[in-house]
């Protein structure tokens, strides 16, 4: 019997299991050396794949705040104790302005997901970006399901005399465009929440949190951000509220998800008591079938369109159907109900420069008159 050449170890969220490897990975992520002996499978939820570690690297302690693999060289230790690898550490933001200008676009998206439904929040909301010990220092006197560790953003709302909302918004530095426009959008439902939820409805604090976590979740389906969703879903902290928003809004879609929100009966959506899932103090029980139907894809222009430009001269963003580019940066926009793949060669003060694959030559893009 001949002994196999490479042992793969799956490391599960619940311990590891031991099987043999059909076909084995070359290198080690992480130290990018040739893969000889016995080495893990990691599979954090910020790959779409599974990860191949070397046995060396696996047992090093520390690992990257973002994509949780370990970290052996050019590690960022920030201030705050937080850990990056040279990868996520570049893709960062670290500057306020650059912060606010993501926070006002995925206020923007929000504010189409949610209008007609209430109030929408907009000039009375302030926004400041800080370090983990900064927000650590605010969450001791305000009240979070955030533990220390996963505490990305908080959202405070003052009451003037004269019932006027008042929001302050601090944003946590260094995550990367995608995950700080997901957490945007979650602390910016918050005070869409403070606004809109009557004061005798009583909602589980999960709950809450869940609701906040679904916009998020709907705004990175908007951006095909599919990175983001699996981390969203992935995280504990709601305790299974965000998977139970994300299933009731497929089965029974977002405006009765707002409804029940305001009026509903019950305190919480629980996951294994579907046929109770939005009813509302007027309600019926409702029927509906199990599974849920698939969610319908986000409509796009059958065309491309420069629909937005942001940010600062120094780095502008470019908002190309649904999908948000800077210079230099390559991805796959959807049109109509296809895609292509497109370069983003530079960004104008009102139109930006692509190569789209396939085309000899760069396209310009403008804004429209309306924009």
């Amino acid at each position: 019997m001949n002994t196999p050449r490479f042992l793969m170890i799956f490391l599960l969220l619940a311990g590891g299991l031991a099987l043999p490897a059909a076909e084995a990975p070359k290198e080690c992520v992480v130290c990018q050396t040739t893969l000889t002996g016995i080495f893990y499978w990691l599979a954090p939820p910020a790959f779409a794949d599974r990860q191949a570690v070397c046995e060396s690297c696996k047992k090093i302690p520390e690992h990257c705040s973002f994509c949780k693999l370990p970290v052996k060289d050019n590690v960022h230790r920030l201030d705050d104790g937080r850990l990056l690898c040279d990868r996520d550490f570049r893709a960062g933001i670290f500057d306020a302005r650059e912060a606010v200008a993501v926070f006002e676009e995925a206020k923007r998206d929000v504010h189409a997901m949610l209008g007609g439904f209430g109030t929408l929040p907009d000039q009375n909301i302030t926004v400041a970006l800080a370090d983990g010990r900064e927000l650590n220092r605010l969450r001791q006197s305000f009240p979070t399901l955030h533990g220390a560790n996963t505490l990305l953003g908080l959202t405070r709302t003052r009451i003037s005399a004269r019932k006027e909302f008042q929001h302050s918004i601090h944003l946590i530095d260094g995550l990367n465009r995608a995950e700080l426009a997901a957490v945007s959008a979650h602390e910016f439902t918050h005070t869409w929440l403070h606004e809109n939820i009557p004061a005798e409805r009583k909602l589980e604090k999960d709950t809450v949190e869940g609701f906040c976590e679904l916009v998020a979740y709907k705004l990175m389906t908007l951006r095909n951000e599919e990175t983001q969703k699996r981390i969203i879903l992935a995280n504990a902290y709601t305790r299974g509220q965000v998977n139970a928003f994300v299933q009731a809004e497929s089965a029974h879609h977002f405006h009765l998800i707002v409804q029940w929100l305001k009026t509903g009966v019950d305190e919480s959506l629980v996951e294994t008591n579907r046929s109770r899932v939005l009813i509302t103090s007027s309600d019926t029980l409702p029927t509906f079938s199990w599974p849920p139907p698939a969610s319908l894809p986000t409509v796009v222009p059958g065309s491309l369109m420069l629909k937005g430009i942001s940010g600062t001269a120094a780095r502008r963003f470019a908002l190309i159907n649904d999908a948000t580019l800077v210079k230099n940066e390559e991805t796959r926009i959807r049109v109509g109900v296809s895609n292509v793949i497109v370069r983003c060669l530079d960004i104008k003060p009102q139109s930006v420069v692509i190569q789209i694959q396939g085309k000899a030559s760069p396209t310009e893009l403008f804004l429209s008159a309306a924009d």
